[in-house]
């Protein structure tokens, strides 16, 4: 019998008795296509509600700009849809994300059909109405940077905040969204001008 969850305007944590192999994990995602679920390291399962108006469009002008880079410079973006199967056990899925062409060239076909097996280079996260900037900067810091990402953006459309993260551990913070920002030395010649997300 199918399980139905009402889902509030947040993230729910499911507790199963065992954690969930990687083939049941992807079945249960599978089944439920309409639900973005990550899964932590330690195994919990984390359902998240969609997102708001204002943030699915944000996501999607960073995607739209990264796929022109990509059509340009090479490599492969990715929509908020697709999990990535970490280093430490964890499938996340960043609102928008570069990998590289070498990374690509790494993975095969069967790699493709299943939660994408590598780290991307470029992540970007879009904080929602409901998301908690404590837990939103957790993830880019234990999650995305711990597992090799080298370049991610935290942004907060809202409050008009941008903080980037890079492997190194600096973070530096972007105030006011009359700026442009750039991939630095991880996307040589991309830059976002903040002012789209007005």
């Amino acid at each position: 019998m199918p399980l139905e969850l009402t889902i509030p305007e947040a993230e729910v944590e499911l507790n199963f008795p065992t954690s969930l192999s990687n083939e049941a994990f992807e079945a249960l995602c599978l089944a439920n296509k309409e639900l973005l679920i990550e899964r932590d390291p330690d195994g919990k399962i984390k359902v998240m509600s969609p997102v708001s108006g204002k943030s699915g469009r944000s996501e999607l002008k960073f995607n739209g700009q990264l796929y022109n880079y990509v059509v340009e410079h090479g490599g492969e973006s990715f929509s908020s849809s697709t999990g990535f199967a970490l280093p430490d056990g964890s499938v996340k899925s960043p609102d928008a994300c570069y990998v590289t062409a070498l990374q690509m060239a790494s993975l095969t076909e069967t790699d493709l059909n299943h939660f994408v097996p590598l780290v991307p280079d470029f992540v970007v996260e879009v904080i929602s109405p409901t998301d908690q900037l404590k837990a939103a900067a957790a993830k880019m810091t234990t999650v995305w940077i711990a597992n090799g990402v080298r370049l991610g953006w935290l942004v907060d459309v809202e409050n008009e905040k941008l903080w980037i993260y890079r492997q190194n551990g600096t973070v530096s913070l972007v105030e006011g969204f009359e700026q442009v920002v750039t991939g630095e030395d991880v996307l040589p010649g991309f830059s976002f001008d903040l002012r789209l997300l007005r």
